[in-house]
């Protein structure tokens, strides 16, 4: 990395703003550092005075956005901010950490007397420093010109900060872009060109830092691949990372370009790294003289960790003659696993074999070939516990598994009880997310208070209760799998907001916590409410409803299926071997009893009644009817007179009428005759009286409340 130190005099600077240096550039040795970055200040509109509120500064939620761009590398280069502040100077100074567009993200002082000063002079997080800003200044002209910076006071273009001696230096990431500078400044009395060398030193290590990480992270088989090459190629090989430093090279590589080994890929074949990196990643050959020989070479480069095919983190250089003549043993397999087949290597329009980081924690499953949409075929795999041949139920499970390997969003709109974890557990297990977590959240068991808290995690101390360490929450615990929100829809509005920028880019805080984290993870929602219905009343956001609807899969209610028998001996069978009984079959009236009752809590609330039934048949070979909970599904019992407790927006057909004999009357009437006939069969129990209905126990609070029935108290 070069360095550039610029010093002016007052005279100069009153001389330049009159115009009285103009095309003098070439004449006197001491403008023609200076004089160019003035005119370009100039050119750029930049103030040459200032007030002290002057240039664009940016609010805290830009500035915490503005952070989260930088999380990959926002630890490392904390670490050396830390660093450049951490010997105080008797005048003191102030270190900063500057994005690529000259904000200043984060201040470190040293102490001592400048500290007033420099907020004087707008050194503060949130403050823009580029040149078209504040014109010459060490943090805009490194910027501009991607090179180590010192700008002693009046080489300042605003006036306002001739007092000030700054020095900068950019850091590049490991893919050679420009991510952030690193900047130390103080009262230009103080000024100390060694303070230049540190900074532009630690920029270094920061980059070298960076660069370690990102190979910690691309596949061992990438990184052992490369060594392989360097050892077994005949022919001269070469390693060039960003920004074209050559790190390795084999021992004919070394012959051939000198022993001690160039340091920059330009100096040793005349070529840049981008020049380089574009031919990479296009898949084309460069020809190239190198400096030290008359033959002309071409140049065959492999991209090494690609990020999203526009970058590299490295490039694997082979060199053979021009002529034709082979200079290298027959090629193997590259770092990537091995050569396209039908490409002839190094021609050029083939495509060099890429080593990718691998995706850790990924495990594709492509779609069946056979698919068991057919009756006859019984769904297999993770669908496999989704009972039942239904055409309605089959067809939701054709439209899983198509949607089940794709990154996109999942909503689940079907009633309570028809099995939407169920679902949601196999759309995970056949994802490519599989071997990642899968993490489920009921959004209506908890306060909206306690929710954020379960979800984006606290930070220790963020409220009273609040856990000693802190809590990581849901969303860091789905990181790299799929999360499961259920009853989506009692989701408070305000953390909707929160989940719709999860959503956008995975970045989140923690309760009573500034810092961004991030969260990559397959979402999958469920509801049982009329979405489009809470949409118009405003309880539910537009923007989240329309992110979400990536894929819409509706489980059919149990009393629109027609294969009730089919899932009866199903479940008993299950409930049968967990208790270690032989399994019982279920007689006609039996049946037929089952096939009349409503089913407000659809396949849960039957997973109850056959469980009570087994209890109640006392190890007989056969449940009949006396075995079922007593008037169930007869006409004059409650279940009979009961209207599902949610009719579903969704469904295709019409519900089930109520049994003969039931009360007519609208829905609201029913769901409310359900919840105080249920609380009179459990005895004024809640929690059984959920479970009775098939509802989770603060639905049924909720409901009570929106009735006016009076509920024992929650404790």
């Amino acid at each position: 990395m070069g360095t550039l130190t610029l010093s002016a005099s007052p005279l100069l600077w009153e001389q330049f703003l009159v115009g009285a240096l103009d095309g003098e550039a070439g004449l006197r040795p001491e403008l023609r550092s200076i004089l160019p970055r003035w005119q370009r200040s100039r050119l750029l509109g930049a103030p040459s005075t200032g007030q002290p509120d002057e240039g664009p500064s940016v609010g805290s939620l830009a500035l915490i956005e503005r952070r989260a761009r930088l999380e990959p590398v926002w630890h490392e280069l904390g670490g050396m901010l830390e660093l450049l502040s951490a010997a105080p100077l008797p005048s003191g100074r102030v270190a900063l950490l500057a994005d690529r567009e000259g904000v200043i993200l984060a201040t470190r002082s040293s102490g001592g007397d400048f500290t007033h000063h420099a907020d004087y002079v707008r050194l503060v997080e949130g403050a823009c420093w580029d040149e078209t800003s504040r014109g010459t200044n060490a943090i805009g002209t490194a910027l501009a010109e991607s090179s180590a910076v010192a700008v002693v006071g009046p080489a300042h273009y605003a006036q306002r900060h001739h007092g000030l001696v700054c020095y900068a230096a950019p850091v590049h990431d490991p893919f050679g872009e420009l991510v952030a500078v690193l900047d130390v400044t103080g009262p230009a009395g103080a000024a100390d060109p060694l303070v230049l060398v540190a900074v532009a030193s630690v920029a270094h290590a920061a980059e070298a830092r960076l660069r370690e990480v990102a190979w910690a992270r691309v596949a061992a088989v990438a990184r052992g691949g490369l060594e392989s090459r360097l050892s077994r190629e005949d022919g001269p090989v070469l390693v060039v990372e960003p920004m074209g430093r050559v790190s390795r090279c084999n021992a004919t590589a070394r012959a051939l370009l000198g022993e001690q080994g160039p340091v920059g890929v330009e100096a040793a074949l005349g070529v840049s790294w981008r020049v380089l990196t574009d031919a990479a990643l296009r898949g084309v050959a460069l020809e190239a003289r190198l400096p030290s020989q008359g033959p002309v070479w071409r140049i065959h480069a492999e991209a090494v960790g690609t990020e999203d095919g526009s970058s590299a983190l490295a490039v694997l250089v082979r060199l053979e003659s021009a002529g034709g003549q082979s200079l290298r043993a027959p090629r193997e397999a590259s770092p990537s696993g091995g050569e396209p087949q039908g490409m002839t290597p190094g021609s050029a329009d083939s495509r060099p074999a890429v080593a990718e980081p691998s995706s850790v924690g990924r495990a594709p499953r492509a779609l069946s070939r056979e698919p068991w949409g057919a009756d006859t075929v019984a769904p297999h795999g993770p669908w496999a516990a989704l009972k039942g041949s239904d055409p309605q139920h089959r067809a939701t499970l054709r439209e899983a598994e198509r949607f089940a390997p794709t990154s996109l969003p999942v909503l689940l709109l079907s009633e309570t009880g028809t099995g939407k974890e169920l679902l949601a557990r196999a759309l995970h297990a056949a994802s490519t997310v599989a071997t990642g977590p899968f993490v489920a959240v009921n959004c209506g068991a908890l306060s909206p208070a306690l929710l954020e808290s379960e979800l984006f995690g606290h930070a220790p101390g963020a409220f009273t209760g609040a856990r000693v360490g802190g809590a990581e929450g849901k969303l860091a615990a789905a990181d790299g799998g799929t999360l499961f929100l259920d009853e989506l829809a009692e989701m408070p509005p305000a953390l909707q907001v929160l989940l719709l920028r999860v959503l956008e880019d995975g970045a989140y805080s923690r309760v009573g916590e500034s810092r961004v984290r991030r969260s990559r993870f397959r979402l999958v929602g469920a509801t049982c409410r009329d979405l489009d219905a809470a949409v118009r009343s405003g309880t539910f956001r537009s923007d989240l409803y329309f992110r979400l609807q990536g894929a819409v899969l509706r489980l059919p209610p149990l009393r629109e299926r027609t294969d009730l028998p089919e899932l009866a001996h199903a479940l008993l069978k299950r409930l049968a071997a967990e208790e270690g009984l032989a399994t019982p079959g279920l007689s006609a009236a039996a049946l037929t009893r089952l096939a009349a009752h409503p089913w407000p809590g659809n396949v849960r609330e039957l997973k109850t009644v056959l469980r009570l039934s087994l209890v109640r048949a006392g190890g007989a070979s056969v449940l009949d009817v006396d075995a079922l909970p007593p008037g169930l599904g007869s006409p004059h019992s409650p279940g009979g007179q009961v209207a599902p407790l949610t009719t579903s927006p969704l469904a295709p057909s019409a519900p089930r009428q109520p049994a003969a004999g039931a009360a007519a009357g609208p829905l609201r009437e029913l769901e409310a005759r359900a919840i105080q006939e249920a609380l009179a069969l459990s005895g004024g129990n809640v929690a059984q009286a959920a479970r009775r209905l098939g509802i989770a126990r603060s639905t049924l609070y909720r409901m009570a409340e929106r009735f006016g029935i009076t509920l024992p108290s929650r404790a």
